[in-house]
């Protein structure tokens, strides 16, 4: 046995008799003999013990009236008591009528058939006892040595599987060279196979310039023919000297051969600046998502990729901008609040219908159709600015034809809106350009479980930004990452660099932000009765009628021809168009003060105003 100290061993040894500390250190065999050996004196000891009576006995009957004998009591048991009890009863007065069963042994007297049974019986209990204790001895140690079986155990398994793991290892390993052998066998063959065919092209040169040099000298020769030596010598001179057509001034055919003539200051880069940013074509026909953080350079990049739709030919671009200023927004439709956003999202999945209808019913092929909204510029695009925020201040509008007490607004129209510009928009040219924080459909709509649409319909861009160490505020590092749709690889990008702000997106005239905007008649009129008219109408000041302009007066047409009394904008803004075309609520209302202004009509309320007829 291990013991822990010295002091362990003492009390462990003082606690052992010497019986079993010598009975510890048999083998096995010799404690099963000694074991056996107790067990059968314990028992033969214990059969002993089991049989004959230890005591003599004296049988006794009484003696009735009648004389006759009663040797039995009523459970027919013999009257009986030792020798002590039968001398100790007859020295008190024992009763004439007892007498000594004559039949029973000498004059009563039983002797006892085993005297030592005492002895006998001790003899068996120690017997088992002593078996008993050597038992529990062999369980202590066979408890211990079962502890040292299992870790034994353990130890083999582990060993195999460690053998098992090196054998499978070797076997890999293997396997890897072979592959690695194989690989290098097929680059060796691949390799002859490139040299033989660099051969066969340096052979097939060769013999080009060969001929071409045959075929050089023929024709030296043809255009020489009749020349004298002296002749021929002088022509070669005159061609050496001679200046090619198409170079220019004073430049020789070896200056342009020089390598310096093309290089100038240093080497020429790998790619040219334009090639750059031509990732921004992928983002003009597709539907696209701008993402990245606070500070990464959004709204430039969005601007500078909606420049170039229009650059490319998209004149109709449709900004939602919740908070968004006409005066950022020159050249394109700005929509701004949520309220007129949620409009224009209801009017974009009508016209979406209303143009698959048209085009089931066209008898064209999807390229022609895509070409016939291009001729009758039908195509537009439209920017979703912060985007992000949609979901949390936009519901759907209730349609004209329901009643109020019976409108429920869909809990998923952003989401119905989002999956209808990203996955049925391309082939009616209404191209979404999305603009979020993020790319998780938690933030896109709260569209859940819609990724794999999104990987497959959107090509994303994702704009990085790094932290100002002076500063520590995040902005644009120029660079970012490109995925296009139905791909799995993001592949780097650098940005446009861009010196300003672009707000104007007018082909025709353009302002940076650098430049004061100008303001229009129609925000001058409204400013003037904001702040310098308030008690007047803006009619009162008209000395004389105006000329309405184009768009005004099919505006005022469009009242006269509703009979309309008073006109709100929010009421008939999505119900007036042009050709098809919409405009947003600051267009019709500067329209609106126009038609103020010709004394045609009075404000009654901010974008409400009371037509004056006639008959008035």
């Amino acid at each position: 046995m291990n013991y822990l100290s010295d002091k362990h061993k003492q009390l462990s040894e003082s606690q052992q008799s010497g019986l079993m500390l010598w009975f510890g250190r048999l083998p096995m065999d010799k404690k099963a003999v000694a074991i056996g050996l107790s067990l059968t004196v314990g028992i033969s000891s214990a059969a002993m013990a089991w049989q004959g009576t230890s005591s003599d006995r004296i049988y006794f009957c009484v003696k009735t009236p009648s004389k006759t004998l009663v040797c039995q009591d009523k459970d027919n048991r013999p009257f009986r008591m030792t020798p002590f009890y039968w001398s100790q009863w007859k020295s008190d007065g024992m009763p004439p009528q007892v007498v000594r069963d004559p039949a029973m042994g000498v004059n009563g007297l039983v002797k006892a058939t085993n005297p030592y049974k005492p002895l006998w019986a001790f003899g068996g209990f120690l017997g088992f006892a002593l078996a008993g204790w050597m038992l529990r001895h062999c369980q202590y140690e066979e408890k211990q040595r079962a502890v040292f079986e299992d870790i034994a155990q353990k130890r083999d398994a582990a060993k195999a599987e460690m053998a098992a793991r090196s054998e499978l290892l070797e076997s890999y390993r293997d396997v890897a060279i072979a592959e690695v052998q194989l690989q290098a066998d097929l680059d060796l063959v691949a390799n002859d196979r490139t040299v033989d065919i660099q051969k066969a092209e340096i052979y097939a040169h060769t013999e080009i310039e060969v001929t071409q040099m045959e075929a050089t000298d023929a024709i030296f020769e043809a255009q020489t023919a009749g020349m004298t030596e002296q002749q021929k010598a002088e022509y070669i001179k005159q061609l050496r000297e001679m200046k090619t057509p198409y170079l220019q001034g004073s430049q020789t055919l070896a200056g342009t051969i020089d390598p310096n003539d093309k290089v100038t200051g240093g080497e020429q880069p790998a790619i040219a600046p334009t090639d750059k940013y031509r990732w921004i074509n992928n983002t003009i026909g597709y539907p696209t998502l701008i993402f990245g953080g606070m500070g990464a350079g959004k709204s430039w990049t969005t601007r500078e990729i909606i420049w170039h739709k229009r650059s490319a030919g998209w004149n109709q671009i449709f900004v939602l901008d919740p908070h968004g200023t006409s005066v950022e927004w020159r050249g394109v439709n700005l929509i701004t609040g949520y309220r007129e956003i949620a409009d224009f999202m209801q009017w974009y999945m009508a016209e979406m219908r209303r143009r698959y209808k048209a085009y089931r019913e066209s008898g064209m092929v999807e390229e022609q159709w895509t070409q016939h909204l291009r001729d009758t510029n039908q195509h537009f695009c439209v920017v979703a600015e912060e985007f992000t925020t949609w979901t949390d201040n936009i519901v759907e509008p209730m349609p004209d034809d329901c009643e109020d007490e019976k409108w429920k607004p869909d809990p998923d129209f952003i989401g119905k809106w989002f999956r209808c510009a990203m996955t049925e928009s391309r082939k009616q040219l209404m191209i979404p350009l999305f603009v979020a924080h993020d790319r998780t459909m938690e933030i896109l709509a709260k569209a859940k479980g819609l990724s794999k649409l999104r990987d497959a319909a959107l090509l994303e861009v994702e704009l990085i930004a790094t932290i100002d160490p002076i500063t520590a505020e995040a902005k644009a590092s120029g660079m970012g990452k490109i995925k296009l749709p139905g791909h799995g690889q993001w592949i780097d990008i650098e940005l446009p660099k861009l010196d300003h702000k672009r707000i104007d997106f007018r082909l025709d005239k353009r302002l940076t932000s650098d430049e004061p905007p100008t303001i229009d008649k129609a925000t001058l009129e409204r400013i003037y009765e904001l702040e310098f008219n308030l008690a007047n109408k803006a009619g009162d000041t008209q000395d004389e009628p105006k000329k309405l302009s184009p768009q005004a007066q099919k505006l005022y047409e469009y009242f006269i021809r509703t009979e309309r009394i008073e006109a709100d904008v929010r009421e008939f803004k999505g119900n007036f168009k042009v050709a098809g075309e919409r405009f947003t609520v600051e267009q019709i209302k500067g329209w609106m003060y126009e038609i103020v202004g010709a004394g045609l009509a009075d404000w009654i309320g901010e974008g409400i105003i009371h037509l004056l007829h006639e008959k008035e």
